[in-house]
């Protein structure tokens, strides 16, 4: 029977890159049960040097479009990857290809000489360039244009999966009041409903940075955690993005801990859980880190969706705590030094 932990360790290891650490598997270097161990593997950042060949195989998709395209574009990545959210060693990445020829201005904005062109015509054409491109350059590679919002590539000579998102730069007043890039927004190209959606990837990484800041790294840490519970459950109906912002909602108290209190988190992720369900105000209100939609909205997280996390969350706690009962009182007291 695979267990969490054989599940853990095989998305975290990519034995293809000979110069990563490990440094960051600490379930090797605890003598604690596998259930512990699980909890505080699932936690750490994914080691650097996998991140960077998951940017290496990024840009060797980006340079094949920059050397073809015939209209210019700017490259930007989005993803767990760029805040440092991601699970897996091999794990997947956003490719934002950027049209430059207009700027769409958020309003009130008005622009001082309007676009004469079709916005929405120039993304499709561009969509569809870059599929000619990339059938071209990556032959071996299956390109998969049946996404709205993306054309992913993956296999064949690619090490990792990356999904091109066809789109353009989207001047929020935010950023025309402080000329920062994280202000600055994208609109990304929606095939299927012949629209654009508007993104702010860069304010949203921004906002997770800084809070993960002020509770030593326990934002990210309660984010990966749940995370990991979606991946290696497979019982738990909600997005990625949904379990992040969850995640970034919780109190600073319940995030706040020393390295040796880390179990701490797992309790608090229950706490929260726990209140949002049973809270219908609060599960209502609370918003994703940038602020453009509550985390519940209609098409997003549900409360269905929050149950099954909680009830993995619990699953998870208490096999702690039952394998551990001679030696762990309170998963808020525990100290495991590693």
């Amino acid at each position: 029977m695979t267990t969490r932990l054989d599940r853990l360790y095989s998305r975290r290891i990519d034995n293809e890159i000979q110069n990563a650490t490990q440094l960051y598997e600490v379930y090797k270097r605890l003598t604690q049960s596998d259930s512990v161990k699980y909890v505080l593997g699932a936690m750490q950042p994914i080691d650097p040097a996998y991140t960077k060949a998951t940017y290496a195989e990024g840009g060797r998709v980006w340079n094949q479009l920059e050397k073809a395209l015939t209209i210019k574009c700017e490259l930007r990545y989005q993803g767990s990857v760029t805040n440092d959210t991601h699970i897996k060693a091999k794990s997947d990445i956003d490719l934002l290809t950027i049209l430059t020829d207009f700027i769409t201005l958020e309003a009130p904005q008005k622009p001082s000489d309007p676009y004469k062109g079709d916005p929405l015509k120039d993304l499709i054409n561009l969509r569809n360039d870059e599929i000619i491109i990339l059938d071209k350059a990556f032959p071996e590679v299956t390109v998969d244009r049946t996404g709205g919002k993306s054309i992913g590539l993956e296999g064949g000579s690619l090490k990792r999966k990356i999904d091109v998102v066809p789109s353009n730069w989207f001047n929020t007043n935010l950023y025309a009041l402080h000329k920062k890039e994280i202000y600055r927004g994208v609109q990304i190209l929606d095939i299927g409903n012949n629209t654009r959606i508007a993104n702010t990837p860069f304010l949203h990484n921004e906002y997770i940075d800084l809070k993960d800041k002020h509770v030593r790294g326990g934002l990210r840490k309660a984010a990966r955690l749940m995370k990991s519970l979606k991946y290696d459950t497979e019982n738990i109906n909600l997005s990625s993005y949904d379990i992040v912002a969850i995640a970034y909602n919780m109190e600073q108290e319940l995030l706040n801990f020393p390295s040796e209190m880390e179990l701490a988190i797992l309790e608090s992720c229950s706490q929260y859980c726990e209140r949002l369900l049973l809270d219908d105000l609060l599960r209502d209100r609370i918003m994703v880190p940038d602020g453009h939609r509550t985390v519940f909205a209609k098409g997003h997280a549900t409360k269905a969706g929050l149950t099954s996390l909680l009830l993995e969350i619990n699953m998870l706690k208490n096999d702690v705590m039952a394998e551990n009962a001679r030696s762990f009182q309170k998963l808020a007291n525990t100290r495991i030094y590693y």
